[in-house]
Order: C-alpha cells, then sequence, then structure tokens
C-alpha cells in the first residue's frame, strides 16, 4: 500500500493492515523553525514521524518505507538528518523501516528485498 500526501488517516490504517509493504510520506523540521508559520502550514499537510510511526505499529507491516521526504530547513537552519527522521519514528515504532532513495526497488515475497540503486559519480 502506498499513502500520498496525507495526515494521520483511518484509511491508511484500514487497507494497510497486515500490508507486505506499506509505503508512507513524511515530514519533518527541526523544533527551531515550528514557531515560523510557513513551516507550520507545510507540515499540517503532512504526516510527521512519531504519526507515521503510530501508522505503522497498528498495521504491521513486513516492512515499513518513507517515500517523499519532506525535511524542512531555513536559511540558516539545516533540515533534519535522516538520522533524525528515524529516531523520531522510532518513538512510536520499533519494526522493520527503510527510508527511500531514489530509484530504490523493492522485492515482494516470503521476505521483503531492498534493492538501492548505486549512484553513478
Amino acid at each position: 500500500m502506498i499513502s500520498g500526501d496525507t495526515r494521520y488517516n483511518a484509511n491508511v490504517l484500514r487497507y494497510g493492515a497486515d500490508a507486505d509493504l506499506l509505503v508512507h510520506e513524511v515530514a519533518m523540521a527541526r523544533p527551531e523553525l515550528l514557531s515560523e508559520v510557513y513551516i507550520r502550514r507545510i507540515l499540517n499537510h503532512h504526516t510527521s514521524p512519531q504519526e507515521a510511526g503510530r501508522v505503522f505499529a497498528q498495521t504491521k507491516p513486513k516492512m515499513a518505507a518513507f517515500t517523499h521526504l519532506v525535511m524542512l530547513a531555513s536559511k540558516t537552519v539545516a533540515a533534519p538528518a535522516i538520522e533524525d527522521l528515524v529516531a523520531a519514528t522510532r518513538e512510536t515504532y520499533s519494526g522493520p523501516l527503510v527510508v527511500g532513495e531514489d530509484l530504490s526497488s523493492f522485492e515482494i515475497g516470503e521476505t521483503i528485498t531492498v534493492r538501492r540503486s548505486k549512484s553513478e559519480s
């Protein structure tokens, strides 16, 4: 199952239950940016890592994956790192998790295999 831009949503819970692969979007900003109106406006249209973790914990997919990463920054504040995203998700979810990268692929069978593309320089 793949979620699009969404907040915590009952339909994702219902249709994502026991999925082999649940692909979910996520958005995050560093705490010092949360007072900015434009940052809050963007975050209000997406799922936080903690909310996504709750979705994953409730649906129990064989593999949870993040896509459409909205990692917000400003001229003076850097975007959160992938490690920050994973740590925030782990506050509410302890199961299998992968953060998608361009050209990643998933092979679904008895197990879920993740293949990452080798970047060309």
